[in-house]
């Protein structure tokens, strides 16, 4: 009966609640004031300002309870708006209107409550102001009820206060006439006033998109970028973008997307922090310029310049000035979400970033999409080591931020490279190239930092091209090898395993080891079929040795990360064991952190498949970079290794010991093996036995050595 009598009413309650701007789920500070006030008096587990709507009752206030609204059909207060007075319910356990309640028999578990309404100064009930425990009371006696009758009514009066403050016409007969689409918004982000242009403009009629949130003409994917910027732009009182006319996509009613230019403003009316915008739809606009401007002078994907036009653009400020200051920017981690994703999250990503690098520039700066994921910014004032610092480290910081996108939380990073004209260089292209090579110089300590070029910078692209360059004749000139390293029981002194270690045998330069080449090689486009000939190799070579009389239990292979995202890797290994007479036991992959943080689910897959058919997974290196508890429970494993840094100082170093405890004991917990790596003297295996370690490695044992050293070391303790 009550719900019939309260939705029999809901209609005008709705042109209320918009009246006083109460439509929507969000916490205002005059009201959380008020239920802290409550609570501590009262001494309950929650107090709270509800305003009830047709279907949810949302929450302008409340502490002790962390949600945003509750259907209406359970709210205890759509029964107290119908109330004259105070209602209290001592134990709802009790009451049958609540014994059966979601809110009672769940979560917050409500047992007392009691409700004062909240109404408007034409007497309309829109809400209610009320404590509630998760212990029953007794009584409820009559100064606690006259106190929250008071507390419910200085909530009314500061509801009452609202059209008084906020007139129901905000926008003017010259908004109504204007071609343009005029619009303004409060701090919570909700729509207060949308003249007839603007319906013209998106579709949504002022009736129904007075009091919806601003995001509804913003495309989906770029929603949850908007609302946390929003909420910046409140928090600080303003905006870099107010007073700057900026072309943005927007969405239509009815789904499509379309070019809109918008002018900003924000302003505190004394009340609350409010925002404009003065809005042109830009289609017929943008085909024109299409036809008229050359596009080959702009990135279709995110509007900045693009890589011929900055050029010209640098060239002939180099020619008027014979001075400048270029940076270049490449994302950190970019890639791995493009891949992942999808091109259309790279695409999104790109061009929220363009935004942001707009934001950071100024009217001196001219900014550009070289291609890819690559920036460059010019500075056409007067170039200066401090301006072109302190942009460094905005962009740094401002990309390192999380970008929501569809449902995603994107998180990337920025290497940034420095370089003046005419220090550095007096033409375009040169100064382009000292910038990027300042670029890789960051990007190569780490990353999301930035670096003045210097000589060393060019000495250095150099050798790393050469190197690049020999590295392509590696493989068809039969100049890799595998060494290996014995891995032993530390309980019995038992032959376990060996490690497969890759050696690149160069004519020139001889053995080089892994350190030196690596870093080139897990970037470079060979890196898939390398991996792929040392998981074949390796297998082949146990084979071989078994049929020698050398029994070796396994053998351990470093994969690549390109071999995992192929997706091919369980046909690989399928087929090396196949080819070679393996059984799936006999093969151990070693996984980098850096595999398991860069991979999604889709990628580790096949991984899962390998270890239910008995391969062995370890993850390499834990404990030494970002790798989680989080990260171990999504990643196939049957062994984790402890690093050779934390044995070499594990007789010496408390957290060593700490560390290397810490990761057996995850090891026990998870029923995963734990292996040393590193392992040189005896006083370093007694210290990892009596943690609790039962196999290692390094060269107490041996040192990684050829194939035929190994078969000779081997065949001696057979012989003996």
């Amino acid at each position: 009966m009550a719900q019939s009598k309260m939705r029999t009413r809901s209609a005008s309650r709705t042109d209320v609640l918009i009246q006083h701007d109460l439509l929507g789920a969000f916490i205002e500070a005059d009201f959380q004031e008020l239920v802290e006030l409550g609570k501590s008096y009262f001494g309950v587990s929650i107090c709270a300002v509800s305003i009830v709507g047709e279907r949810s009752q949302c929450f302008k206030g409340i502490v002790g309870f962390d949600a945003e609204s509750t259907p209406v059909e359970i709210a205890f207060c759509a029964h107290t708006i119908l109330s004259d007075g105070v209602m209290v319910v001592l134990d709802a356990t009790q009451d049958p209107r609540f014994a059966a309640n979601p809110l009672v028999i769940g979560v917050p578990g409500i047992r007392f409550y009691a409700g004062a309404p909240i109404t408007t100064k034409e007497g309309e009930r829109v809400g209610a102001y009320c404590i509630i425990d998760s212990r029953p009371r007794r009584s409820f006696s009559s100064k606690q009820r006259q106190l929250l009758l008071s507390l419910a009514k200085l909530a009314s009066q500061r509801i009452q206060r609202r059209p008084e403050e906020k007139p129901a016409k905000v926008m003017g007969s010259f908004a109504e006439a204007s071609q343009l689409g005029i619009l303004t918004a409060n701090s919570a982000g909700r729509i207060t006033s949308w003249n007839a242009a603007a319906t013209a403009m998106f579709g949504h009629e002022q009736r129904v998109i007075i009091g919806k949130q601003l995001s509804l003409i913003i495309p989906e994917r770029f929603r949850e970028a908007h609302r946390q910027g929003f909420q910046k732009v409140a928090r600080h009182g303003g905006s870099a973008l107010a007073g700057r006319a900026v072309e943005v996509i927007a969405q239509h009613a009815d789904g499509h997307e379309f070019p809109i230019e918008l002018s900003l403003a924000a302003w505190h009316d004394g009340y609350d922090m409010c925002f404009g915008a003065y809005v042109q739809d830009i289609t017929a606009r943008k085909a024109r310029e299409d036809e008229l401007q050359d596009l080959a002078k702009t990135d279709p994907l995110t509007g900045l310049m693009n890589a011929k036009a900055f050029r010209d653009c640098l060239d002939f400020h180099l020619r008027s000035t014979g001075k400048a200051l270029v940076l270049t920017l490449d994302l950190d981690g970019f890639k791995g979400i493009n891949d992942s994703l999808g091109h259309a999250f790279g695409d999104a990503l790109l061009q929220t970033l363009a935004l942001r690098l707009r934001m950071i520039g100024s009217e001196q700066w001219r900014i550009a999409r070289l291609g890819g994921d690559e920036f460059a910014l010019l500075f056409r004032d007067e170039p200066d080591l401090f301006v072109a610092r302190d942009v460094a480290s905005e962009i740094i910081t401002e990309f390192s931020r999380v970008i929501p996108i569809d449902g995603y939380q994107l998180k990337v990073g920025a290497s940034v490279g420095i370089a003046f004209a005419p220090d550095h260089a007096d033409n375009a292209d040169e100064l382009l190239v000292r910038a990027d090579l300042a670029m890789f110089r960051a990007k190569k300590e780490g990353g999301r930092t930035y670096r003045l070029f210097d000589k060393s910078m060019g000495d250095e692209l150099a050798a790393r091209k050469a190197f690049r360059n020999e590295l392509k004749h590696a493989g068809g000139k039969r100049q890799w090898e595998l060494y290996y390293q014995p891995q032993y029981s530390l309980e019995d002194g038992r032959l376990t395993g060996v490690e497969a270690l890759l050696r690149w045998r160069h004519p020139t330069w001889g053995i080089i080891l892994p350190s030196t080449f690596m870093p080139v090689l897990e970037t470079h486009v060979l890196a898939y079929d390398v991996g792929n000939w040392v998981l074949d190799e390796a297998c082949r070579q146990i084979a071989a040795w078994r049929k020698l009389g050398i029994a070796v239990p396994r053998v351990s292979v470093n994969l690549f990360s390109a071999q995992v995202h192929t997706g091919s890797i369980a046909d690989r290994v399928n087929a090396a064991l196949e080819r070679n007479g393996l059984k799936p036991s006999d093969l151990e992959l070693e996984i980098t952190e850096t595999i398991a943080l860069r991979h999604n689910d889709k990628d580790l897959a096949p991984l899962f498949g390998l270890m239910d058919q008995g391969v062995g997974i370890a993850f390499d290196d834990f404990g030494t970079g970002f790798a989680s508890l989080t990260t171990l429970q999504r990643f196939p494993l049957t062994r984790l290794k402890i690093d050779r840094s934390f044995v070499a100082d594990i007789c010496t170093n408390p957290q060593s010991i700490a560390v290397a405890g810490g990761i057996l004991a995850i090891g026990r917990a998870l029923g995963v093996d734990v292996i040393a790596e590193g392992i040189e003297s005896k006083a370093q295996e007694v210290r990892l036995v009596e943690l609790g370690c039962l196999e290692g490695q390094g060269y107490l044992y041996g040192r990684a050595v050829p194939p035929s050293e190994f078969e000779l070391r081997n065949g001696r303790r057979l012989c003996a």
